[in-house]
């Protein structure tokens, strides 16, 4: 810990990858922070006993388990006020966790990461909303009011907040910035791979939905726009993702509209198999009613594959201006539009879009460039302590 100059902890409820892309997205940035000398540690309330994900370079403390959605967890608290000297900085991985309020009243230093746990499009769940907005009022407002701000990745997710379900004033916000690493895999080996698990898609052209099923990702938009483009075609589509009760909604979604010979499910992708997935597909379906992000969009494009995706993925200014897929509505006549429109590129239109993914991905999500924002952020908090320090 002395060769660093920045220490920081990240606490975040779990690392499990079935939760979706914010335990990838954690992981990925750390690993980008270690290559700049900060040095990253990550403590959760997953068992103890547990290991989503091991590196050397980044130590992982599981403190776990957390009681509930809420991960209330006092054996973190106890570790977090033994260790937390040595760190110069805390980062409060999403909202509605016991892990703010800790921060709240144990910690200095603190910033929270939204991991859009405030998109407005949760006000559509009425109870939830209702129970989160007590929660906002008595709680959670205060916490992010203490913090050294409310951090979020992209300026339409900072605009998004003042239309949001909860009051943010007096919060202060701040655009850092995400992204990953450029994937580091053998193509030719990974898609190799890729089709000896799913032979049945060799040399036939499919679309991907890849991450955490979910009401949000709209799902059925997918199997409702391949019904209207189904006649006398055979769009193909892979769905990947952890099951849960939603997934098993559109699997029986898929049998009622008899899709079965177009929709193919599949769990969880890792490693090879996932990016052999992703560089095999010929675009990436995600019809998302809200994203503040969408870590699977910027995989695919790190992976040259075009997106389909909508005005509420937070990112979709930059599709557009990249020229590296199609956008819509969030709704099936929308999204219907613009696969059909898709469907009918020629095979140098899809190879320019596959050419324009990865530029757009290296200018704007690549956290090893130099002009890498989130990167910026940090730099900037250890210029910050090397002042302290003189």
């Amino acid at each position: 810990m002395k060769n660093y100059k920045l220490k920081i902890l990240r606490i975040i409820p779990t690392l499990n990858p079935k939760e979706g892309g914010t335990s990838f997205g954690v992981i990925n940035t750390s690993l980008s922070l270690i290559k700049k000398k900060i040095k990253v540690d990550i403590l959760t309330s997953d068992e103890s006993s547990g290991s989503f994900f091991k590196n050397k370079k980044l130590r992982i403390f599981n403190c776990g388990p957390g009681l509930g959605n809420y991960s209330f967890n006092l054996k973190l608290l106890f570790w977090l006020l033994k260790n937390k000297k040595n760190y110069n900085f805390f980062f409060i991985e999403g909202l509605w966790t016991f892990n703010s309020l800790i921060a709240r009243f144990f910690l200095k230093k603190y910033y929270v990461f939204s991991h859009g746990h405030i998109d407005p499009y949760f006000s559509k769940q009425f109870l939830k909303k209702i129970k989160k907005q007590i929660y906002w009022f008595l709680f959670e407002k205060k916490n992010l009011i203490a913090s050294e701000g409310l951090l979020c990745t992209t300026l339409n997710e900072k605009k998004l907040l003042n239309k949001t379900f909860v009051d943010t004033k007096k919060i202060k916000k701040k655009v850092i910035g995400y992204g990953i690493n450029t994937p580091k895999f053998n193509k030719q080996k990974s898609i190799k791979k890729f089709y000896k698990k799913f032979h049945f898609l060799k040399n036939k052209k499919f679309y991907i939905f890849l991450g955490r099923f979910h009401e949000k990702k709209g799902c059925e938009i997918i199997l409702e726009t391949i019904k209207k483009n189904c006649k006398g075609k055979t769009p193909l589509v892979l769905m990947v993702g952890p099951d849960n009760t939603y997934k098993k909604k559109i699997i029986l979604k898929t049998k009622k509209l008899k899709l079965n010979k177009n929709i193919f499910f599949s769990d969880i992708l890792l490693n090879e198999e996932k990016w052999g997935a992703l560089s095999s597909a010929k675009a990436m379906l995600l019809p998302s009613y809200g994203e503040n992000f969408g870590i699977s969009v910027v995989e695919s494009l790190a992976c040259s594959t075009p997106v389909l995706t909508t005005n509420k993925v937070n990112i979709y200014n930059d599709i557009i201006k990249f020229n590296c897929g199609l956008i819509s509505n969030s709704n099936t006549n929308s999204f219907a539009k613009i696969f059909s429109t898709f469907e009918k590129f020629n095979t140098n239109k899809i190879k320019k879009l596959s050419k324009n993914s990865k530029f757009c991905f290296e200018k704007n999500y690549n956290l090893e460039s130099k002009n890498s924002d989130f990167i910026r952020f940090f730099n900037n908090l250890k210029n910050m302590v090397n002042e302290n320090l003189k």
